[in-house]
């Protein structure tokens, strides 16, 4: 029975623009993981539902940043999920040439291999949490606000991703989204203490100080009492990765006949609705985090995604066309 119910062992590769960067000599990134869809349907929501921070409450928190002129860190947390420990007998099989690189590693493995189909095969309990467990985000994020807790923060009762503390007399905030960490305070020496505290407990992070951040996809920039917040780099990867080529510039994003839906306008076939589909995502994603002017817009779009016609077609088309002739514009929020 636990056989049956063992997942596979899944390794996605992916290419990462990190900061020294470029298109032509990214980074190469790996990560092994769970094929967690044998584990749909056997918890319930509540079991399995981890928090993460809301826009409205990072958005929020980066204003206050910039009119107290605080010091700001942005931190990632190495293999954080492999922090948290399992609480249930979790199986997954491992097949193939991985299981020769495991045995490398440890030689005791060995006597564990079996043959299925002609494949070396190796089974393994799962002690921490794997990404793709259903389980490990909310595993993680139960052990992260805890800590954070013993350090002698509390967690803001109207978003539990959002953590104050009073330090040195005056107010610390985390908020976090998994493993990704804002920490800002006036003094820079309490984000050097915060820190440090952090890294005692799941290890050295990777830092970025000053006033230029990326968090989560958005490039944040703090000024002087305000706020930048802008997404290029996703816009220039949703034009891109349209199937037809934006070669010029438009006005706005939509013109007069944004709502109208034709009867007898043609369907798009299968693979431009995968397309139409996968854009209007990534512009929904981009439109709620920096560019509300294409809100209206995209709300429509994403309408329209179950069975796009040519014109739903034209339309996504001539967002990105204002897009492409709008890539430096960002948001801009500050107060007093």
């Amino acid at each position: 029975e636990e056989r049956k119910g063992a997942a596979n062992m899944i390794n996605l590769v992916e290419e990462k623009l990190n900061r020294g960067h470029t298109k032509e000599n990214p980074v190469l990134r790996a990560r092994s993981v769970f094929n967690g869809r044998v584990q749909r349907g056997l918890y319930t929501k509540e079991q399995t539902a981890s928090p993460t921070v809301s826009q409205d409450a990072f958005t929020m928190t980066c204003i206050i940043d910039a009119i107290e002129e605080r010091d700001v860190a942005v931190t990632d947390i190495k293999g954080a999920y492999l922090n948290a420990k399992m609480k249930d007998m979790v199986i997954m099989k491992i097949k193939g040439p991985e299981v020769g690189m495991f045995c490398n590693l440890d030689k005791n493995l060995e006597k564990f291999v079996t043959k299925e189909n002609g494949k070396d095969t190796l089974y393994v309990q799962l002690d921490k949490a794997l990404y793709g467990c259903v389980q490990s985000a909310l595993l993680w994020y139960d052990l992260y606000s805890t800590t954070l807790e013993s350090f002698g923060f509390v967690l803001n009762p109207y978003d539990s991703c959002v953590a104050n503390a009073d330090i040195d007399g005056s107010q610390c905030t985390i908020c976090w989204y998994v493993d990704d960490n804002k920490v800002s305070h006036k003094k820079s020496e309490v984000v050097d203490k915060v820190i440090g505290w952090i890294e005692g407990k799941f290890g050295k992070m990777s830092t970025t100080r000053g006033d230029i951040h990326d968090f989560l996809g958005m490039n944040v920039n703090f000024k002087k009492g305000k706020v930048t917040i802008g997404m290029k780099k996703h816009i220039l990867r949703a034009i891109d990765t349209f199937l037809d080529e934006i070669i010029r510039s438009a006005a706005t994003p939509a013109k007069g006949y944004l709502f109208e839906v034709r009867d007898g306008s043609t369907k798009i076939d299968e693979t431009r609705a995968d397309n139409f589909h996968s854009v209007v995502a990534a512009l929904l994603f981009i439109s709620r985090r920096c560019r509300l002017d294409i809100q209206v817009a995209v709300g429509f779009l994403t309408t329209r995604v179950s069975e796009p016609d040519e014109d739903d077609w034209v339309k996504l088309k001539r967002v990105l066309q204002y897009l492409r002739g709008t890539l430096d514009l960002t948001l801009t929020i500050g107060g007093t």
